[in-house]
C-alpha cells in the first residue's frame, strides 16, 4: 500500500523523487501532481544527470502524467510509457577510424597483397578466443539476475583489444586500405559491444546500448572479412593464406 503520511494527496515515493519532504506538507508550494511533475522536469533540466538517472526522471514524468487520467495500470499506456521513454536515451555509439589514420605500403602485386593477408590472419589466429557470444552471455546473466557470468566476457574484451590493437599496426596494401579500413573499425565495434554489456549491470544504458548495435557490429565484421577473402579468391591466392 502507497504512503501518503503528510496527508497532502501525494504519495511519499513521489515527493521524494522530487525533492520534498513527505513528512511535512509545508515543504512544498503545491499539493497539485501537475506541479509535481513540473517541478520535475524543471530540475531535470538544470542538472547534469547520469544517463539512467535522466532516464528514469524522464519515466517517473511521465508516469505521473499517465496517473492523473487514471491510465497507469492500461497495458497499452504502460507500452507506449516504455517505448517513449526508451527512445528518448542518447546512447554512445562505437568510436570510427578515418582512412587517414591507416597505415599503408605502396602495392607490390600479390607478394604484398599476400604478407598482409598473412599478417591480419595470423594476428587472429593468436588472439581469438574459443567463448559463447557476447549477447548470449548477457542474456544468460540478465535472465539470471547473476551479474558473475557477466566475467565470462572477460577474456573476450581481452581478445578484441589485442585484435584492434595489432591491427593498427598493420601496413595494409593502398589498394586494400578500405578494406583494412572496415576491417578495424569492425573490430572497434565489437570491442565497444563486449565492454557495454560487461557494464550492463552497473549501467542499464550500456546493456541499451549494446543491443542496439550487436546485430550491426556483428554482421560488418563478418562483411569485412568476407570481403578480404573475396578479394583473395579473386586475386586466385586465397589458399595461400586461409
Amino acid at each position: 500500500q502507497e504512503l501518503d503520511t503528510d496527508g497532502d494527496g501525494s504519495m511519499d515515493w513521489e515527493e521524494i523523487l522530487v525533492g520534498t519532504d513527505p513528512n511535512s506538507a509545508k515543504s512544498k508550494p503545491s499539493t497539485d501532481k501537475t506541479q509535481i511533475t513540473a517541478d520535475l522536469t524543471k530540475s531535470t533540466s538544470t542538472e547534469k544527470l547520469s544517463p539512467i538517472d535522466a532516464v528514469s526522471r524522464d519515466f517517473f514524468a511521465r508516469y505521473m502524467e499517465l496517473r492523473q487520467i487514471g491510465a497507469q495500470n492500461n497495458k497499452e499506456s504502460q507500452e507506449e510509457l516504455a517505448r517513449t521513454t526508451a527512445g528518448n536515451i542518447v546512447i554512445s555509439k562505437p568510436a570510427e577510424y578515418k582512412l587517414s589514420e591507416i597505415k599503408t605500403r605502396p602495392d607490390s602485386g600479390n607478394e604484398g597483397v599476400k604478407q598482409y593477408g598473412q599478417e591480419v590472419s595470423n594476428i587472429f589466429k593468436k588472439y581469438s578466443v574459443k567463448s559463447r557470444s557476447e549477447g548470449v552471455i548477457a542474456k544468460e546473466a540478465g535472465e539470471k539476475e547473476d551479474p558473475e557470468i557477466l566475467k565470462e566476457l572477460d577474456p573476450i574484451i581481452e581478445s578484441y583489444k589485442n585484435i584492434l590493437n595489432a591491427l593498427i599496426k598493420v601496413k595494409a596494401p593502398q589498394s586494400m586500405a578500405t578494406m583494412h579500413l572496415d576491417l578495424l573499425n569492425a573490430a572497434n565495434g565489437a570491442l565497444f559491444i563486449a565492454k557495454s554489456f560487461r557494464n550492463s549491470d552497473v549501467n542499464p544504458v550500456e546493456s541499451i546500448q549494446a543491443i542496439a548495435y550487436y546485430q550491426v557490429v556483428g554482421m560488418n565484421l563478418y562483411n569485412s572479412i568476407n570481403a578480404i577473402k573475396s578479394y583473395y579468391k579473386y586475386l586466385g591466392i586465397y589458399d595461400d593464406i586461409f
